[in-house]
Order: structure tokens, then sequence, then C-alpha cells
């Protein structure tokens, strides 16, 4: 599921128009309603905070949706090794894979 079409079924079932998000997030209706069809790439990370707030989602799971790492996430890369390792070798197994095909 595309970012636009997710950020729109939190919306509705919570059941806000596109108004409500707008103004509560500090973004126009007619951005939110560019983001939802996406015309437009997602906002930056303050703003997906404020949009997890008033749709009452996780922070890391919005900001994960629009294409970017979570903060959280990053850091636990940084500070944990065995998890950048592990990413990298799947990186290099996936390439690998892909080569063969």
């Amino acid at each position: 599921m595309r970012f636009g079409e997710y950020i729109k079924n939190l919306r509705k079932s919570i059941g806000f128009n596109q108004a409500d998000v707008a103004m509560k997030v500090g973004i126009t209706t007619s951005y939110l309603s560019k983001i939802e069809k996406g015309s437009v790439s997602p906002p930056s990370e303050e703003k997906l905070l404020q949009l997890a707030a008033v749709l009452q989602d996780d922070p890391n799971n919005i900001i994960f949706k629009a294409g970017k790492i979570p903060p959280d996430i990053r850091e636990l890369i940084f500070q944990e090794p065995g998890v950048y390792e592990y990413l990298h070798q799947k990186l290099k197994d996936k390439r690998k894979e892909e080569s063969r095909e």
C-alpha cells in the first residue's frame, strides 16, 4: 500500500476529514490531499510525527511507511554492530540473488 493510501485509510478509520487533519498538523488541506493521492513526496519527519499523533498511529510506523528510517531504528543500527552486520549481509545476499536472475 502506498504511503498516501495508508494515511487516507488511517484518517477515515478515525472519522476525520482532510481539513481536520490538515489543521491539527499545520498543513493545508490541498497539501494533505496531494499526500494522499501520492502526487507529492511524504512530508518532513516533523510533520510525519504530527500526523502520527493526530492519526493515532505509531510514529515509527508512519515514518517507515513514508520510506524513511525511523530515528529509533537508525539509533539501533549505529549502537548495535550486529544489527548493521545482519542488514549488510541481507543486502549482499539480495544483490547476489538478483545478479543470478
